[in-house]
């Protein structure tokens, strides 16, 4: 008798520990794709920019969830392709306002850029990781607030939050236009004659 009771404590704790519930965790392969796309891309944002509004963010008063990233910076400051791929829709839409969609060539998932002031690149379009298409501007639904990039990634139908995607990646700088350098010219030489 001893025995049997013995088996079934045995079998009981066995079977108590097979239904115990662990933390669901980010499949490994997962975690591994979206660490390599981090060290493949670019951030989509030249020279000085920050992150302010983040993914599942509050909108419409509650109704909706924040679906991408606002990266901040200067009105005019270039946007850049985070990888190689094609330009797959270039739109002018209410609420982004002038956005490009970025299908990636070496990864499974499509970039989605809004509220550019311009857009250098035209539909079905190749481009480069860290070529200009654009510059960061506040149209579409966002014409009330500081200019700003809406970056979003979509795999398939579902989006996905951007952050693990560019948090790490590299910056590209920021070039003076010939325009801003020619007029920073003619004020040093100015400024020179008038001394």
């Amino acid at each position: 008798m001893k025995n049997w009771s013995l088996l079934t404590l045995i079998a009981v704790a066995v079977a108590s520990l097979s239904f115990s519930t662990a933390p669901a965790k980010t499949p490994a392969k997962k975690k591994r794709s979206v660490a390599a796309a981090s060290r493949t891309v670019v951030f989509p944002v030249a020279g000085k920019s920050r992150i302010l509004d983040k993914w599942g963010a509050s909108r419409g008063g509650g109704v909706r969830r924040h679906k991408g990233i606002d990266i901040h910076a200067r009105k005019g400051t270039p946007v850049v392709a985070l990888a190689d791929g094609r330009i797959v829709e270039r739109a002018h839409t209410p609420i982004g306002g002038k956005t490009l969609w970025l299908k990636s060539a070496t990864h499974p998932w499509t970039a989605y850029y809004a509220h550019l002031d311009k857009q250098y690149v035209t539909e079905g379009q190749y481009v480069r990781k860290g070529q200009v298409i654009g510059t960061v501007g506040n149209t579409g639904n966002a014409r009330t607030t500081p200019p700003h990039l809406h970056f979003g990634v979509a795999r398939g139908k579902s989006w996905v939050n951007p952050l693990p995607f560019v948090k790490n990646a590299p910056k590209v700088a920021a070039k003076t236009s010939t325009k801003k350098k020619a007029t920073a010219k003619r004020s040093t030489r100015g400024r020179k004659a008038r001394r």
